[in-house]
């Protein structure tokens, strides 16, 4: 009998087998289906899905959504590594506004890409500084490197707020080094513009405005504000003609207790100089080396946009003179509002006047502005060595506030 139980053993044993190879092959499965479950969210971590993709497919979605990152944006790069840094960094931030999965994997190899391209280029972007500039460089080189580092941990980890905000402050101090290394306009002025004044670069314009009949700009320190400080920054990089007009008439007094005019959609300052030559108009594509002269930008095509769009609350222009071109002295503080743009956020008048610059400080004080108010002074607080040509300087002219309304 004994040896008869041999066979049912070998049986109890192969069928034991079986199922070991079973539950064995059930747990590959198990195994398979998690790595292919892992896999599966990888990928849809690390790309946009349909929807999102459509959301960002039109092609003025990369527009800046406010002034600093338009002036960031319009920084000329003329060093290889800092242009390589920004287009990571820019694209880590576009990817941010995918509005559903975040493509964190993505959005992480930029910067890490970033930050070795920072560790192991620095001389390289250090060589175009100009030495009057390179303490300041040098600083902003290390908030950068801070941001960077924070930015990954906050893409490991999946922070939004941290990379949102860090995001920000590594574009800002990307652009201070950018500024620094740029010697002066990467262009030629057209010849028969180059004796007029022009700005080699970027200065600040400070506005004192009172309201004429008193209105105040909100409370101080629990006190009215009657007066309100509203900086411009003025980029002569992209508008070298217009930036320099304006703060060539700063500094003449021009604006000076000049009126301001406030309607639907801007804020008008000066009087209308179409008594005087006017400025050419300039505006320079996004896309093109230098800026067009003499002649509208055509953007509701979709095939253009202005280095420094005109579709941002704060933007500043010169008005339009008679002929077509620039007004001299008028220049308005454009009200922009999204919901009534047009198609891919554009403003409907975007191309259309030469923009100079932003409100960069201040611009709380914008919807605080009378339809009847007054520049009480103007000045320019730095750049002001950049102005070339300048014109003699006169005296300004007191304002009676009776200048008519000159619509944008």
């Amino acid at each position: 009998r004994a040896p008869a139980a041999a066979p049912r053993s070998r049986r109890r044993n192969r069928v034991a087998a079986r199922a070991a190879n079973r539950d064995a092959s059930s747990d590959d499965a198990a195994l398979g289906r998690s790595l292919l479950a892992l896999a599966l969210a990888a990928t849809l971590s690390a790309a946009p899905t349909p929807d999102a993709l459509a959301a960002l497919s039109n092609p003025n979605s990369r527009l800046p959504r406010n002034a600093k990152a338009a002036l960031r944006r319009a920084v000329p790069a003329v060093n290889e590594e800092t242009r390589e840094i920004q287009r990571k960094l820019e694209d880590a931030a576009y990817l941010m506004r995918i509005p559903q999965r975040k493509p964190w994997a993505t959005m992480a190899k930029d910067v890490d890409e970033s930050r070795k391209i920072m560790l192991e280029k620095k001389t390289d972007v250090f060589e175009n500084v100009r030495s009057n500039d390179r303490a300041e460089a040098e600083e902003a080189y290390a908030r950068l490197d801070d941001a960077l580092e924070r930015l990954s941990r906050a893409a490991a980890t999946q922070d939004f707020d941290t990379f949102d905000a860090k995001i920000a402050q590594a574009l800002d101090s990307l652009s201070v080094v950018q500024i620094a290394q740029a010697p002066g306009l990467p262009f030629q002025i057209p010849a028969k513009y180059q004796a007029l004044p022009k700005l080699v670069g970027r200065a600040t314009v400070e506005l004192k405005v009172r309201n004429a009949d008193g209105g105040g700009f909100g409370l101080l320190n629990g006190d009215k504000l009657d007066e309100a400080t509203i900086e411009i920054t003025v980029d002569g990089y992209n508008a070298p003609v217009t930036a320099g007009n304006f703060v060539d008439n700063v500094k003449r007094g021009v604006y000076d207790n000049a009126p301001l005019r406030r309607s639907e959609t801007s804020i008008m300052g000066g009087t209308n100089a179409d008594s005087q030559e006017s400025v050419p108009l300039e505006i320079k594509s996004s896309d093109s080396f230098d800026p067009l002269y003499r002649s509208p930008l055509d953007v509701q095509s979709g095939e253009a946009i202005p280095s420094i769009p005109l579709s941002i609350n704060g933007s500043v222009a010169m008005a339009r003179s008679s002929d077509g071109q620039s007004d001299k002295e008028q220049f308005f503080v454009y009200l922009f509002d999204k919901r009534s743009a047009g198609l891919g956020g554009l403003s409907f008048e975007e191309g259309e006047f030469a923009v100079f610059g932003y409100v960069t400080k201040g611009e709380e004080y914008l919807g605080s502005i009378g339809t009847n108010a007054r520049i009480t002074s103007a000045k320019v607080t730095s750049g002001g060595d950049k102005l070339a040509n300048a014109r003699t300087v006169v005296e300004p002219v007191p304002s009676d506030f009776s200048a008519p309304d000159v619509a944008v």
